[in-house]
């Protein structure tokens, strides 16, 4: 004994208009999260005169970058002497760590500039993201020489 069930096209129209209706609420819900993080990287980069003083460069940005797996700082010189610490000696090169986590990134790609900075001149570290742990829209915070810059947004 075989048995059907028939379904009215209005109820099989009611079942498509709900599952319609339960994705686009899925979807907007996850545009406005993402959204959420976008706007926090619009957040500008903190400043701080002992980060300055101490290292002789100003932090400018951070961006991950080759699919998820480098995360660029970059940064301005301000004395060409004090900076050399950053490119100079490995075991003082800084060190990026998540505000939110706590996992630190310290592996940077040997990239080494191989020339004097100058005053204002902009210049970057790689960073190798192992597992993705700084994302778009984190914040990291940088500490140089032993003093830290928190909270620099990452886009």
């Amino acid at each position: 004994m075989t048995s059907t069930i028939n379904i009215s096209p209005r109820v099989t129209a009611l079942g498509a208009t709900v599952a319609l209706a339960t994705v686009a609420l899925v979807a907007g819900s996850v545009a406005t999260r993402q959204e959420a993080k976008a706007a926090d990287s619009n957040t500008a980069v903190p400043t701080s005169r002992v980060v300055e003083a101490t290292a002789g460069i100003r932090v400018i940005s951070a961006h991950v970058a080759g699919d998820g797996g480098i995360v660029d700082l970059r940064y301005q010189v301000l004395d060409p002497n004090k900076a050399a610490i950053v490119e100079g000696d490995p075991s003082r090169t800084p060190t990026i760590t998540d505000a939110g986590t706590g996992a630190v990134l310290t592996d940077t790609a040997a990239m080494r500039h191989g020339h004097s900075m100058r005053p204002a001149g902009t210049y970057f570290l790689l960073y190798y993201n192992k597992e993705g742990v700084i994302q778009p829209g984190d914040f990291i915070n940088v500490t140089i020489d032993g003093v830290s810059l928190d909270n620099v947004p990452v886009t």
